[in-house]
C-alpha cells in the first residue's frame, strides 16, 4: 500500500502539466489581486458591496435592506455570504479580507478554464496554453480583480459549463450541475443571462450543423428548460427589481417596451421555434447540398483559373520539373491564417483610431494614444483568434467554442442597435474571452503551419531538434524554428500581463483606487458627523464609500460642481433644485479627483483640471473649494512626498457647506 502511495507521489511530481497548471493558477489569482493589495480596497462600487457585508455579518440576513445607489444588489448574496463566513471564521475586519478573498475566486475561474477547455478539444497540452492565455487576458483579469458579484459570476459560470459538459457525458453530474446552476443565479443575473443565452445557440448550432438529433439533445434541452425557469422564477420571486428592470428595460421591440410576463413568453416561444426550424431546415437538406456542390463546383474552377502554380525544380536532377504547387493548398495553409491575422490587427488598430476622434456612442468617451498602445497586446490576441476561428470551427466540439463567441456577439450587436441601457456593449467583451483564448491558440499555431502545436512539442521532447533553423521558403513563418514560437507566446503573455490595468487608466474614464486615507476620512467622519443630518456630494468611488458607512448621499445627481468655478454655475446643485435631494452639507474630495478624473457615473466624466490654461488657473475649479462657502474640516494626507512638488502623493479632504454664508451674501431666494 505504502509502494502504492509513493509511486502516486513520483507520478505527482513527474507530471509537469499539473505544475504548469499550479503555477499558472497562482499567477492569475496574483495578478487579479494586485489592485487590493496595493491599495485600501478597489473598485468604483466597492462601497456598495462592503456596505451589504456589513449588514449581512452583523444581521446574519441573507436578502438584507438596501437603501443606496442603484437596486437590486443586495438580491445576490452569494458574494456577501462568502465574505461573511469568511469574517466569522478568521475574525479579519470585512474592509480587509473582502478584496483580497474575492479576486481569488477570479483566479479559480482559470484553474477550472483549464478543465472546461480539455473537456472541449481533449488535449491537455493545447489546454493549459490556452489557459495561460486566459490566465493574462486583459477584460478577464481587470473584471475579475474586483470584489464584486461579477467576479463570482464568472467562477460559477466556468464551474457551472465545466459541469454541463460532464453532464452530456454522464447524467451523474446533473446534482453538482444544478447546484452550481443555482450559485450562479444568485451571484449575477448578468452571468446568468449570458450563460444561458451561450448553451442555447451553441445547442442550437450543433444541431442545425448536424443531419440529426445530436445524442445529448433530450438532455441539453432539459437542462435548459430547468435553468431558464429557476432564473425567471428567482427573478420573479426574489430577485423584483431585476424582473421589473432588467426583463422589461433590457428588452425592447421598435422602442416599444414589453411587459415582464410577454418577455419570458417570447423567450420560450423563440426557444421552441428555434429548434423547429431546425426540422424545416433538415427536410431542405437535400435541396441545398446540391446547390452547395454546385456553387463550389463553379468557385473551384474559376479559382484555378486565376491562381499561376509556382513550379518546383529540383537542383539535383539538372533542375528537372517535379511539380506544381498553390500557395492556398494544405502545406501552406499558414499563408491564411497569417493574412487574417494581419487584416484583422490592422483594421482592430484603425478602428481604434478613428474613436480617438468620435466619441464610443454608449459610454460618451474617445480612446487616448496611450490607451492604443496599451490595447496592442489584447488586439493581437484578438487577431489570433480571427486566424483561428475557421480551424476551430471544423474540429471535434469546435462548434461548441465557436458557438460560444457567436452567441455573445449576436447579443452584442442587439445591444448596439438597440441602444440598450441594461445590456451594454462593452459588458459583452468580457464573457467572449474564454472561448477568444482557446481559439486564439490554434490562430497563433496556425501561423507557424501547426495549430496544434504538435511540432513544437516533440522539439521539446527531442531536444536535438530544437534548434533545428527553418529551411522553406515558401512559408511566412515556419514551424521549424521554435525558438521564435516559444519568443512570440512569452511576448504575448509578458505584455498582455502587464497592461490590463495600464490599458484601462490611460482612458481617463475612471479610476477605481480606495485608498488608506480615504478611509481614515470615513472613519473620522463615523466618529463626528451626524449622519441623519448629513448630505454628502463626491465622486461615484467615494460617494458609495460614505454610504457603507451609513452617510446619506446625493446618489450621482452632482454634476455641475466639480468643473464650476463661480457659484452662480453650481449653487442649485448646493440646493438640490431639480434633483433628488435636499442640500448638500459636506464634500470630499481626494488627489485622484483634483489631479486625474472625476468619476461622477457611467457615461458622465468631469476633469477639475483644465489643461486649456497653463498658469494656477488651470486648478481654478478645485480651488473654489478652500474659500467660502466651502471650510475644509479634515484632511488627511500620506507621508510620502512627490519628489518635484514635495506634497503629498495621496491625499484626502472633506469639506463643510456653509450655508450661513449663503443665506447672508443672498445666494438663497
Amino acid at each position: 500500500m505504502n509502494a502504492i502511495a509513493s509511486q502516486g507521489k513520483k507520478n505527482l511530481l513527474r507530471n509537469w502539466i499539473f505544475w504548469a497548471l499550479i503555477f499558472i493558477t497562482g499567477f492569475a489569482i496574483i495578478i487579479r489581486s494586485y489592485p487590493a493589495w496595493t491599495n485600501a480596497a478597489w473598485g468604483c462600487d466597492f462601497g456598495i458591496y462592503l456596505g451589504l457585508t456589513k449588514t449581512v455579518s452583523e444581521t446574519g440576513l441573507i436578502f438584507p435592506a438596501y437603501s443606496g445607489w442603484g437596486s437590486s444588489y443586495n438580491e445576490f448574496p452569494v458574494l456577501y455570504s462568502i465574505n461573511s463566513i469568511a469574517h466569522f471564521i478568521t475574525g479579519i475586519d470585512i474592509l480587509v479580507i473582502m478584496p483580497k478573498l474575492t479576486p481569488v475566486f477570479g483566479g479559480l475561474s482559470v484553474l477550472v478554464f483549464y478543465f472546461v477547455a480539455r473537456e472541449l478539444i481533449n488535449d491537455k497540452k493545447i489546454a493549459l496554453i490556452s489557459t495561460l492565455f486566459f490566465s493574462v487576458i486583459p477584460f478577464h483579469v481587470y473584471q475579475t480583480s474586483h470584489a464584486s458579484p461579477l467576479t463570482i459570476g464568472h467562477f460559477f459560470m466556468m464551474v457551472c459549463m465545466l459541469f454541463f459538459l460532464k453532464f452530456r457525458k454522464n447524467s451523474k453530474y446533473l446534482l453538482p450541475l444544478l447546484i452550481s446552476s443555482i450559485l450562479l443565479i444568485m451571484s449575477h443575473h448578468l452571468t446568468t443571462y449570458f450563460y444561458i443565452i451561450i448553451l442555447i445557440f451553441i445547442v442550437f448550432l450543433e444541431n442545425a450543423k448536424s443531419s440529426k438529433w445530436t445524442k445529448t439533445f433530450k438532455k441539453d434541452i432539459l437542462y435548459l428548460l430547468l435553468i431558464s425557469a429557476t432564473t425567471f422564477s428567482y427573478w420573479a420571486f426574489v430577485a423584483t427589481t431585476v424582473y421589473e428592470s432588467f426583463v422589461r428595460s433590457g428588452f425592447s421591440i421598435g422602442g416599444i417596451r414589453i411587459g415582464s410576463f410577454f418577455v419570458i413568453l417570447l423567450f420560450y416561444i423563440l426557444f421552441f421555434t428555434m429548434f423547429w426550424m431546425i426540422t424545416i431546415l433538415r427536410k431542405q437538406y437535400k435541396t441545398t447540398k446540391k446547390i452547395k456542390l454546385l456553387i463550389g463546383g463553379v468557385y473551384n474552377k474559376i479559382k484555378l483559373g486565376l491562381k499561376t502554380p509556382f513550379i518546383i525544380y529540383n537542383k539535383k536532377m539538372n533542375n528537372e520539373k517535379v511539380g506544381e504547387i498553390y500557395w492556398y493548398k494544405k502545406h501552406n495553409i499558414h499563408n491564411r491564417f497569417f493574412i487574417k491575422f494581419s487584416l484583422t490587427l490592422i483594421s482592430s488598430v484603425l478602428v481604434m483610431v478613428i474613436f480617438t476622434v468620435i466619441s464610443i456612442p454608449w459610454i460618451n468617451d474617445t480612446f487616448t494614444s496611450e490607451s492604443i498602445i496599451f490595447s496592442f497586446p489584447f488586439l493581437v490576441i484578438i487577431s489570433f483568434g480571427v486566424a483561428g476561428f475557421s480551424y476551430t470551427w471544423k474540429m471535434k466540439n469546435g462548434l461548441f467554442i465557436c458557438g460560444w463567441i457567436i452567441a455573445v456577439m449576436i447579443s452584442f450587436v442587439y445591444a448596439i442597435i438597440s441602444s440598450n441601457n441594461i445590456l451594454l456593449p462593452h459588458r459583452h467583451i468580457e464573457y467572449t474571452m474564454a472561448p477568444l483564448a482557446i481559439i486564439a491558440v490554434f490562430g497563433l499555431g496556425g501561423i507557424f503551419s501547426d495549430p496544434t502545436f504538435k511540432k513544437l512539442l516533440i522539439k521539446f521532447k527531442r531536444k536535438r531538434k530544437f534548434f533545428t533553423k527553418a529551411k522553406s521558403k515558401r512559408r511566412i513563418l515556419s514551424n521549424k524554428n521554435p525558438i521564435l514560437q516559444l519568443f512570440i507566446i512569452l511576448l504575448i503573455i509578458t505584455s498582455l500581463s502587464a497592461t490590463p490595468y495600464l490599458a484601462h487608466k490611460t482612458l481617463n474614464a475612471s479610476d477605481e483606487r480606495i485608498t488608506s486615507e480615504n478611509i481614515a476620512v470615513f472613519e473620522w467622519m463615523d466618529e463626528n458627523l451626524d449622519k441623519n443630518h448629513s448630505l454628502i456630494a463626491s465622486d461615484h468611488r467615494l460617494a458609495r464609500m460614505s454610504e457603507a458607512y451609513g452617510f446619506n448621499t446625493t446618489k450621482d445627481e452632482t454634476e455641475e460642481l466639480w468643473e464650476a468655478e463661480s457659484i452662480d454655475e453650481y449653487i442649485d446643485e448646493l440646493l438640490g433644485i431639480g434633483k433628488n435631494h435636499t442640500r448638500i452639507t459636506h464634500i470630499i474630495i481626494d488627489n485622484i479627483m483634483k489631479y486625474d478624473v472625476v468619476h461622477v457615473h457611467f457615461g458622465e466624466i468631469r476633469y477639475m483640471v483644465n489643461d486649456s490654461r497653463e498658469d494656477e488657473s488651470k486648478y481654478a475649479s478645485y480651488d473654489k473649494f478652500l474659500k467660502e462657502p466651502f471650510n475644509l474640516i479634515y484632511r488627511n494626507e500620506s507621508i510620502e512626498l512627490d519628489k518635484v512638488t514635495q506634497e503629498p502623493i495621496r491625499w484626502t479632504e472633506i469639506f463643510e457647506v456653509n450655508w450661513t454664508y449663503l443665506e447672508k451674501n443672498n445666494y438663497i431666494h
